[in-house]
């Protein structure tokens, strides 16, 4: 008996969303901080190195305590491979950093992109990306 009642204990105050770090929250601020220590030339080794696999929501804890998180979030995010213009291969990873709209959504403008061509990084963020790849001008 009393351990049924220290478990609905544990479950009541873990709802409290106070007491609860949201894991997005905790994925896109991390993210940013890591972002910030990666440079022109490293390789895509060293930039998975600093910047970790780890994912974020949709996870039974949120549901458990009450929040249920459809939005899954993971390092990266996605990768793409492009062609720029001026002929260029360039690999991009992108990493969730941001949030503009809570909408159970995901979308570029809530990614920074990490560029890459001949397997080292040769740019980050939009304004880079989309000097060199028409599609994503607009997020400049």
């Amino acid at each position: 008996m009393l351990e049924r009642i220290a478990l609905v204990a544990v479950l009541a105050v873990g709802g409290c969303s106070t007491l609860m770090v949201d894991p997005l929250e905790q994925l896109r601020t991390d993210n940013k901080a890591k972002v910030e220590k990666l440079a022109v030339g490293m390789t895509r080794m060293e930039v998975e190195s600093v910047m970790g696999n780890a994912r974020a929501g949709g996870g039974l804890p949120e549901v458990l305590f009450g929040r249920v998180q459809y939005l899954q979030a993971r390092n990266p995010m996605r990768e793409e491979s492009l062609t720029g213009m001026d002929g260029a291969e360039y690999l991009v990873l992108f990493y969730y950093t941001d949030v503009r709209q809570r909408d159970d959504k995901i979308t570029d403008d809530e990614l920074t992109p990490v560029v890459l061509r001949d397997g080292k990084v040769a740019g980050i963020g939009y304004p880079f990306l989309g000097a060199r790849v028409p599609k994503y001008r607009a997020l400049q």
